[in-house]
């Protein structure tokens, strides 16, 4: 007999799977019953051999239709209705806005909240998307006063949500991102380098420097031989900024990157990889593909920017780069190219960083503490 029940929702089941199966496995491990709320997709057969519970749901990430956001709310409250939750935790806008409207007006108690980042909303510049960034702004500050905490992943999003009034202090805490697997994700030290290789690894979105980062390879293919340039992500189209499959397609046959597609197993690359680098300008919260660089023993290059500066010492682990600066970032990758002793000293302080600040253990036992039982 299970003790306490409890949903999780975001807006893709690829999500909840990649970055928050540890607490999922922590929650079954104490004997929660576990529910997914989440639109359909293939992770769903995963989750369900682990005996956690799927809930479909259709959520519209990118849609700002006010009647299809109606019908979204409704479909929760139906749901929480339903299932009777004890705790509902919401990831990603959507379910954070529209989950916790639902969890109050069903009488739910523990109603907690992710903030994963502020997205690609918050670092637009045209009308439209400053109208839309004022209204997630609005609904956020209506709605999260409800929650019994909030946690977020990285100090500026926290400062900003305060700043702007949308949170109370005392009901936030701040955990470093989603933390990463250490056992999964091990070092592979390799010695006497004849090639040197890059990888990019995330959502192929614009505002992650994807365009950056294969220019960066242009310029430096040019210069020097026996260096290569991975890609590792899924396409995501239903983001305005999302990259298209044929100008991936383009850059591979130009051969200026190798495009590795959507992989389940990143490992893999990981351990085949010297460098990791995410030129990203993007509202990340955490880079969950930089903490598993990290904790293989890559050095990193990114940006001085939000969630992505918290995981690099400069000079000691990685470079950081300003945002939007080819020259910075093919500066930072020629250092490596003309130093690669750099490589494997760097990689062991990317390790060490990883096991200190973002064992998945550590942060999931951070959550959990906030949890009531």
């Amino acid at each position: 007999m299970h003790k306490y029940r409890i949903i999780l929702s975001a807006n893709t089941t690829w999500y909840l799977y990649n970055f928050r199966l540890p607490l999922i496995k922590e929650l079954l491990k104490r004997g929660y019953k576990v529910y997914i709320l989440s639109p359909e997709d293939k992770y769903v057969g995963l989750l369900e051999k682990m005996n956690i519970s799927h809930i479909d749901i259709k959520i519209n990430r990118s849609g700002i239709n006010p009647l299809e956001d109606i019908l979204l709310l409704a479909k929760f409250v139906q749901i929480y209705k339903k299932y009777k939750p004890d705790i509902v935790q919401h990831f990603t806008v959507k379910p954070v806005i529209y989950g916790t409207i639902a969890a109050r007006i069903t009488n739910i108690r523990y109603i907690y909240n992710m903030i994963t980042g502020l997205g690609y909303v918050f670092t637009a510049v045209s009308f439209k998307k400053r109208f839309v960034q004022f209204i997630t702004r609005l609904m956020y500050k209506k709605v999260l006063k409800y929650s019994t905490h909030i946690f977020f992943q990285n100090k500026e999003d926290c400062n900003y949500f305060f700043k702007h009034k949308l949170v109370q202090l005392e009901k936030t805490s701040i955990v470093p991102g989603t933390g990463v697997d250490l056992e999964k994700f091990s070092p592979v030290v390799k010695n006497n380098r004849k090639e040197i290789t890059f990888i990019f690894s995330g959502r192929l979105l614009w505002d992650k420097g994807v365009g950056d980062f294969v220019e960066a390879a242009r310029r430096l293919k040019q210069k020097y031989k026996n260096i290569h340039f991975w890609v590792a992500g899924p396409v995501d189209l239903q983001n305005p900024r999302g990259i298209p499959p044929e100008q991936l397609n383009q850059w591979s046959r130009e051969g200026i990157i190798k495009y590795l597609g959507m992989t389940d197993n990143i490992k893999q690359y990981l351990h085949n990889a010297d460098v990791i680098v995410l030129p990203s300008y993007y509202r990340e919260g955490i880079p969950l593909s930089l903490l598993e660089g990290a904790a293989c023993g890559l050095p990193i290059i990114t940006t001085d920017s939000y969630g992505c500066r918290e995981v690099v010492i400069e000079g000691k682990n990685g470079y950081l780069v300003p945002i939007k600066n080819v020259d910075a970032l093919v500066n930072a990758m020629g250092n490596f190219i003309e130093n690669p002793e750099l490589i494997n000293e760097m990689g062991r302080a990317s390790r060490k960083i990883a096991e200190e600040k973002f064992d998945s253990k550590k942060i999931v036992h951070m959550i959990l503490q906030k949890y009531p039982f």
